[in-house]
């Protein structure tokens, strides 16, 4: 079957606007990095600035872990969100590695990590958090927080969430690693419950279907966990079919900013 050339130069056009509308203008993006006085450790940071930024405005703040990975994605999700519902009102801070990964993201010592989790949720509440308001013009609020984290930053997420309720409103936390430490942040959780709970927020929990080594169960007790004790919180959770812990990640990105900004 022949194919015509008005045809072809039409899928061709066709692909070449679906590629634009996937791309974030880089332009938007300022870089700087920060030498920590907590921990010594000197942290890149990305700061994607929405449509029509000004000084005169207070935004939003959404904190995105694993800068490396996830920042571009998240990025390009906010982008096209926010030209959906017309608000632009809303920036990216990619956050990058300053000590080794899972030194900074988990709470107990593991493998190469030696779990300085709480050290690390300080920098950027004392340090990181100062700055974007300062110099970027967050607004102030715990409302306005958002923290975004994937495996090891997704159980970073939910950390603060269980010991550090007052820096973040929103938690977009997907296929958190739960089961490090014996599950040592459910335990917290319950710990820490009584002060919590009366809190509102949002939370959108996930994870991929196929998940192995363990991934699962704690998730899904601790979705039952927030759906019983955090009614003060708008939830969603979504379970990635077919897909597993890396497949699963960009699915659940695309759904979690969806869910924020439906939640805005």
């Amino acid at each position: 079957m022949k194919i015509s050339v008005i045809t072809c130069l039409g899928i061709i056009l066709f692909l070449l606007t679906a590629c634009r509308e996937e791309e974030f203008d880089q332009n938007h993006v300022k870089d700087f990095s920060f030498t920590s006085s907590i921990n010594g450790s000197t942290y890149p940071i990305k700061v994607a600035l929405p449509k029509n930024y000004s000084t005169a405005s207070k935004y939003k703040a959404l904190y995105v872990l694993d800068s490396k990975w996830d920042f571009n994605l998240v990025a390009q999700e906010v982008q096209k969100q926010s030209e959906k519902f017309q608000r632009y009102d809303v920036l990216v801070v990619g956050i990058g590695w300053g000590n080794d990964r899972l030194d900074d993201y988990l709470p107990v010592p593991y493998k190469s990590g030696t779990g300085r989790a709480d050290e690390f949720v300080k920098v950027i509440n004392n340090e990181l958090i100062p700055r974007i308001e300062n110099e970027f013009h967050a607004a102030q609020s715990r409302e306005d927080r958002t923290i975004l984290g994937h495996s090891a930053g997704g159980l970073l997420s939910a950390y603060c969430f269980t010991n550090y309720p007052d820096i973040f409103g929103s938690y977009l936390c997907l296929s958190p690693s739960l089961w490090v430490g014996n599950q040592i942040v459910l335990i917290h959780e319950k710990k820490n419950r009584p002060g919590n709970q009366a809190r509102n927020g949002r939370f959108f929990l996930a994870a991929g279907e196929l998940e192995d080594g363990g991934m699962l169960p704690p998730i899904e007790a601790f979705r039952l966990i927030l759906s019983q004790h955090y009614t003060g919180f708008s939830q969603a959770y979504n379970l990635a079919g077919g897909l597993d812990h890396l497949g699963s990640k960009k699915t659940n990105i695309r759904k979690a900013i969806s869910f924020y900004f439906h939640q805005l």
